[in-house]
């Protein structure tokens, strides 16, 4: 024990943890003030507007089947550990090819349809598919902006990576600031996420273009990339990518599905304060989000160099490690909302203190269970994880229509919890025999 304490500080995965924890630092800081902002000059009612517009276009998002990050971020970590400069070009090209192509698509249907399909959740008002319309122009610019994050990662340059986080949250701290002072509204909301979206785009392009011969292995420029985009085949990706998406895009229901019942069945006050809980808890990741984010960058990378036994060793210290600290830290956070909730957010938001409770026991579980994905998608299991996840969410939706209608804003809650919980447990239940299994093989060829 006293050798793992002394080796822990020469290992680069826990210097790039540390160096991405001081780096979401003031970013996370940033966040809260943000939150805070919006929810005091806005009002939860509507704040509810705003994270029902979210959901509106998060549930239209799960009808992105080309799986084009996942399959984007796990391959060109192997592709980097490989070195295969080649793959990391069709990467990247396929990745820009499908994004654009998505979000064109998003645009289309959001404006003809996103009205129509707000009418008919919310007893005729069609101002959350207005304003779910206008925020899916911000797709194209986000998604740009993702390449560059992932291209980052694979590389695991976490300093570079840490300080464009950094800048993207003072550039939408700044906007919403901006935006909340001149009028506090949802429509207010999505000019800021405009302006923000395009902005950062920008930056990470200038970022990308420093950075691309960084570490020995040279990406391809972004002019190179656009223009094999217009040439290259998607079928080489498309098989995972599709499994890949829909395990994605059924996770992503699992919070935006709640809050899009909880607002059809118990109104908008209801629903902003589901999504003051969970905007809480996804503030609170200052702790866990930089292990997940190193763990999507080591673990493909470790599978590419065939290195299974090095990787079942540090995922059990990593998963053990992270299990303690998601207790300690979500409990602490459970004791303290009651106080602090009111306090911070209001009178108005004290009825959201309860959904925090409820939902640090979410927050913990995605600490823990994001630790799988990286390595099922990697070991392709996809189709297995998703199959779960379809189980759970076709026994998760009637519990949950009972426990909304019967709670509200809890109620939701309490499905959240239920949905990972249970997708989590039968996750790893899949998962680690396989990788014991797995390193087994690896060290049988391996031996003479």
């Amino acid at each position: 024990m006293r050798q793992f304490f002394h080796e822990l500080p020469r290992s680069k995965f826990v210097r790039d943890t540390v160096v991405l924890q001081i780096g979401r630092a003031g970013a996370t800081a940033l966040s809260f003030v943000a939150l805070w902002l919006t929810i005091r000059l806005m009002g939860v009612e509507h704040y509810g507007v705003w994270k029902l517009t979210l959901a509106l276009v998060a549930i239209w998002q799960t009808l992105d089947i080309s799986g084009v990050g996942q399959v984007t971020s796990t391959r060109l970590a192997i592709a980097v550990g490989k070195r295969d400069e080649g793959e990391l070009r069709d990467l990247l090209a396929f990745y820009v090819k499908v994004v654009l192509a998505w979000a064109l698509l998003s645009v289309i249907v959001l404006f003809a349809a996103g009205p129509w399909l707000s009418a008919q959740l919310y007893d005729g008002d069609t101002r959350v598919g207005q304003l779910a319309a206008w925020f899916s122009l911000t797709l194209a610019a986000d998604a740009l902006y993702t390449m560059v994050i992932v291209s980052l990662q694979s590389r695991r340059l976490m300093r570079q990576l840490a300080v464009l986080h950094n800048l993207n949250q003072l550039a939408l701290f700044v906007c919403i600031v901006v935006a909340m002072l001149v009028q506090a509204s949802p429509e207010s909301m999505v000019v800021a996420r405009l302006v923000h979206s395009y902005g950062t785009m920008l930056l990470a392009f200038v970022i990308y273009t420093r950075l691309r011969a960084e570490d020995g292995l040279r990406f391809p420029g972004l002019p190179d990339i656009f223009r094999r985009a217009r040439t290259v085949s998607v079928r080489p990706y498309w098989r995972s990518g599709v499994a890949m998406a829909l395990d994605k895009n059924l996770g992503n229901l699992f919070t935006q599905g709640p809050v899009a019942l909880v607002g059809a069945l118990a109104g908008e006050t209801a629903a902003g304060l589901l999504g003051v809980g969970i905007d809480v808890i996804a503030r609170s990741s200052l702790l866990t989000g930089p292990v997940l984010e190193n763990v999507q960058a080591v673990v493909p990378q470790a599978v590419g160099r065939r290195d299974l036994t090095g990787l079942r060793r540090n995922f059990r210290r990593v998963l053990i490690a992270m299990s303690a600290a998601a207790l300690v830290f979500y409990g602490a956070l459970a004791l303290l909302a009651p106080v602090v909730v009111p306090l911070v957010f209001g009178d108005e938001a004290e009825p959201a203190a309860p959904v925090v409770v409820i939902l640090a026991l979410f927050g913990a579980l995605s600490a823990v269970g994001g630790l799988f994905g990286p390595v099922y998608r990697a070991f392709d299991l996809v189709r297995e994880a998703l199959a779960i996840k379809v189980v759970v969410m076709a026994l998760g939706l009637p519990l949950g229509a009972l426990l909304v209608s019967q709670a509200g804003a809890t109620g939701g809650a309490w499905m959240i919890n239920f949905l990972f919980l249970v997708s989590i447990a039968l996750t790893a239940a899949m998962l680690l025999p396989v990788l014991t299994g797995r390193t087994k093989d690896a060290l049988q060829d391996a031996s003479p």
